[in-house]
């Protein structure tokens, strides 16, 4: 049967006015927030902690950081140490290279941490104490772990390098290294992230925070630091921290670091998490997430999987005008703004 014209005019009318509620001019601004990242790589095997691909293949993590590069007191070759995964002459960790690619195509990044040697931290002779030896480390960096050329983990080109395991900031300028690893290549995005613990500022990172080239922070809380750990049922200190961080680290996303052991001082149950910590840290603009510490510990309580529901940002259309207002509302022409 023949639409009569007038009627045809006005669903015409009706169908523009639609869209243009919708184009994509109108988006669904979720503030880039809402990843969990985790740290795998220091369990004795891969049976203990999962493999990399089966850490990936969960859909719990956005970011996943290898445990980790050493850095040697004497500025010999870095060593990687992946516990029990790899790395004997009849276990290479170059079979990890399908892994790394199966989770980056998955839009998981693969980011590299650095460990500083233990036994020698003592002593006088540092040999990353200069700007030269920092680019030095880039260098390596870049050739052997973040260009697609052969290394000790394939020809893989991962995600970005993320500094932990420190304890001589003095002596190491962990500052002159993350900026000379900014300044490596133009030709990819490396990200560059930090776990500093819960006090601000870090006694060993403060001045590489302080360069603003972190994307991420992980701030770990957790651990027998009494002035920003949840302890005796009271989350006011690590809140009261929180906010010091990412009012002070506005360039970076800020990450919550909780452990996902029951064992470590700091725990937090995930219910916990879920009813009185994270309605209150996702209220920072730079909220970015919640960092897990570790895959092993993750994978026995499945803590990710408690808490991942309630670890992103609610949404919220950006229109021109008030007419959808709502934080649910998506638009034929919405889109999602990237991360």
């Amino acid at each position: 049967m023949a639409i009569p014209k007038q009627l045809s005019t006005t669903l015409l009318l009706l169908a523009l006015a639609t869209l243009s509620f919708t184009t994509t001019s109108n988006a669904a601004d979720c503030s880039g927030a809402g990843a969990i990242s985790v740290y795998w790589g220091q369990r004795p095997s891969d049976q203990d902690e999962s493999t990399l691909q089966s850490a990936c293949e969960t859909g719990n993590y956005k970011i996943v950081i290898l445990e980790s590069l050493i850095v040697h007191d004497d500025g010999t070759t870095p060593e990687l140490n992946l516990a029990g995964h790899c790395g004997s002459s009849t276990n290479p960790c170059t079979k990890l290279q399908p892994e790394i690619e199966y989770c980056q195509q998955k839009g998981i990044k693969v980011i590299l941490s650095i460990g500083q040697d233990r036994p020698t931290l003592k002593t006088g002779n540092r040999h990353y104490r200069s700007a030269e030896a920092a680019q030095e480390l880039a260098t390596y960096l870049l050739e052997n772990y973040l260009s697609g050329k052969a290394g000790p983990l394939g020809n893989v080109a991962l995600d970005g390098i993320d500094i932990a395991d420190v304890a001589d900031g003095d002596n190491l300028k962990w500052d002159e290294v993350v900026t000379a690893i900014n300044a490596s290549t133009t030709a990819r995005k490396i990200y560059l992230s930090a776990s500093p613990q819960c006090v601000y500022p870090d006694y060993y990172l403060g001045k590489a925070i302080e360069t603003g080239l972190f994307d991420y922070i992980w701030v770990e809380f957790f651990n027998p630091n009494p002035d920003c750990i949840y302890a005796n049922n009271d989350a006011s200190k690590l809140l009261s921290a929180w906010n010091t961080w990412t009012k002070n680290v506005p360039s970076s996303s800020i990450f919550l670091g909780l452990a996902a052991s029951e064992d470590v001082v700091g725990y937090v149950a995930p219910e916990v998490v879920v009813s009185e910590i994270l309605p209150s840290v996702k209220l920072a603009s730079n909220y970015g997430g919640v960092m897990i510490w570790d895959r092993y510990s993750d994978k026995q309580s499945d803590y990710s999987t408690k808490i991942k529901d309630s670890v992103g940002k609610d949404c919220k259309c950006v229109c021109d005008g008030d007419a959808f207002a709502s934080k649910s509302f998506y638009g034929l022409g919405s889109k999602s703004l990237p991360l």
